[in-house]
């Protein structure tokens, strides 16, 4: 049967089984810019089975808020726990273009990469692809209620999409997959509001990484409950909050008053409100699906989903709350605070630390002058160099704890980084005690150390930089970074030259090296008279005459069961 309603027949055998199986709850979820993450999106779900094609269908209404007129920027939705696998949908587009369109593209990846149109990840994955059909796509000006805060203003325009992922359980390359009967979907969310298309919106078009803190997040959604036996695109009310999603966990019950919100909306799309039709991609005319021709309009109206889990101003992130799966809250946030954001932020203390301060410094008090003169240099390279390590410990500790997964060239040469400062670690300790055993004689462990930590220094430097950079700190932050280090090799390769020149054997041929005695001077824990790891260990230390040697018998005597001890750990 053609025509804008439906039979009496089938009007009736609608509402019985809507009566008998279908408890509705509409659904949908909208973040705005400082609610814990930069979103400035929203979106609505429908389950709809559609028993012509024998499959479940999900009817999406999207939204992308756009503040002063941007054609910078997407945002995302994805089908699944984490990026690899996900199905996407991703829009972008320029408000201010004459015919206001807006693409949508959908991609998938097989990592943390950029993702790709799913035609273009076919070896990655090869099974069924749902149909996405794309009813609009388009801005329009923007005339609703809501005033951003932060951004003291309201959006200028709406992004808005309406399309239908036909057989979208059938998607197969999502971890723990997509399921049509399931009250926590696993969803994702992303979006970057920087990048600059250059004119270039076309739907294979590459896109930049999310806002890295701020710009992606992760959703449990209740597909069981948002389904319908009638297709519609879900009303959106950008003045509430989230409905039937979680951000933390599986979403709660549908309250009553959900359900009964639910019947009315199911009653007005059957009982002949004004509706178009969209073919469902079977072509027969009997089995088209009622849909609203309004389904763009922002106002709430009688179909608009209430607010049950939040008002708009309330804080999805209570801290306490916080199991691992929340959205990371922006660097800088105006309102609200976040544990795992600041945890972060503490990662990049305990790791920058050591690499722009620490490790530097114990360079310089081993080659000083002054530390050397007075005796000290030995002690004060090691005791600044174990809080050093000892603070990059405690840094990479909370970056696994913190992390959900290990995917990213920042992560991996941090692994790298902390296994060779154990390496490091253990060759100092090491060289110390067997050049103090051996009567001062140069160890293959002593120029390892040596080469070993001028290449962790500027590689850990380099990760500094990188994790200022994912965490989005601005350039000033970066640059100041990256001078210090600058400056720090150019003062330590002078000051390592002029410790060369000083050593007192450092212009003879063929020195003669360390008795045990000086070795064990040389290398007592409570202070030292030359730099330890030099680069020519056979240059004579300097000799301490008969009276100090005859007064500090008895300290060497001591240091000795010191050493002997520590050798045996």
């Amino acid at each position: 049967m053609r025509g804008s309603f439906l039979s009496l027949p089938a009007t009736l055998a609608i509402l019985l089984l809507s009566t008998l199986t279908i408890a509705y709850r509409p659904l949908q979820f909208v973040k705005h810019t400082g609610q814990s993450g930069r979103a400035d999106q929203a979106f609505s779900m429908v389950n709809y089975f559609n028993e012509t094609t024998q499959q479940s269908d999900l009817y999406v209404h999207m939204w992308m808020f756009r503040y002063k007129s941007s054609n910078k920027g997407w945002a995302s939705l994805g089908l699944g726990p984490r990026m690899k696998g996900a199905l996407m949908f991703i829009i972008y587009g320029d408000p201010n273009s004459e015919d206001k369109g807006m693409t949508l593209t959908v991609r998938t990846v097989d990592g943390h990469h950029p993702p790709r149109p799913t035609d273009e990840m076919k070896e990655f994955y090869s099974g069924d692809v749902p149909e996405v059909e794309v009813v609009t796509a388009h801005f329009e000006d923007y005339t609703g209620d809501w005033y951003s805060e932060q951004m003291q203003a309201k959006p200028s325009h709406l992004g808005i999409a309406d399309f239908i992922v036909r057989g979208y359980d059938r998607w197969g390359a999502a971890e723990l997959g997509v399921s049509n009967e399931t009250t926590k979907q696993a969803m994702i969310w992303s979006s970057n509001f920087r990048q600059d298309f250059e004119g270039d919106f076309s739907v294979d078009r590459a896109i930049d990484m999310h806002q890295f803190g701020l710009g992606f997040g992760f959703l449990w959604v209740d597909l069981l409950n948002a389904r319908s036996d009638v297709a519609f695109f879900g009303a959106i009310n950008e003045l509430n909050d989230h409905t039937g999603i979680s951000e933390t966990a599986e979403p709660k019950p549908p309250t009553e008053d959900e359900l009964k919100k639910g019947d009315e909306i199911i009653a007005a799309q059957i009982g002949g409100g004004s509706t178009s039709e969209v073919d469902n991609g079977t072509g027969e005319g009997d089995s088209k699906e009622a849909v609203p021709e309004d389904s763009g309009d922002k106002a709430a109206d009688e179909s608009t989903p209430p607010a049950t889990d939040a008002t708009p101003d309330s804080d999805t992130t209570t801290p306490g709350a916080d199991d691992g799966s929340k959205v990371e809250e922006p660097v800088k946030s105006v309102k609200q605070w976040n544990i795992r954001s600041m945890m972060w932020h503490l990662h990049g203390f305990f790791m920058t630390i050591p690499f722009v301060v620490g490790y530097p410094l114990a360079v310089y008090l081993l080659r000083s002058p002054r530390t050397s003169a007075a005796g000290t240099a030995f002690n004060y390279h090691w005791t600044v160099n174990s809080l050093s390590s000892i603070s990059v410990s405690i840094g990479a500790l909370i970056g696994f704890v913190n992390s959900r997964s290990i995917s990213i060239t920042h992560q991996y040469i941090g692994i790298l980084i902390v296994c060779a400062l154990t390496v490091q670690l253990v060759l100092g300790w090491r060289h110390h005690v067997v050049f103090v055993a051996t009567g001062g004689r140069k160890t293959w462990m002593s120029t390892v150390h040596v080469i070993l930590g001028r290449v962790v220094f500027p590689v850990g430097i380099i990760n500094v930089v990188s994790g200022l950079m994912l965490r989005h700190y601005g350039w000033p932050v970066i640059s100041l970074c990256i001078a210090l280090a600058v400056v720090e090799v150019v003062v330590l390769t002078l000051v390592v030259g002029q410790a060369r020149k000083r050593r007192p054997g450092a212009m003879q041929k063929g020195p003669t090296a360390p008795t045990a005695d000086e070795a064990e001077e040389y290398f007592q824990l409570g202070g030292d008279d030359d730099d330890e790891f030099s680069d020519d260990d056979d240059d004579e230390t300097g000799r301490l005459n008969a009276e100090e040697r005859v007064k500090k018998e008895a300290e060497r005597d001591e240091q000795r069961k010191k050493l002997a001890k520590l050798d045996r750990v």
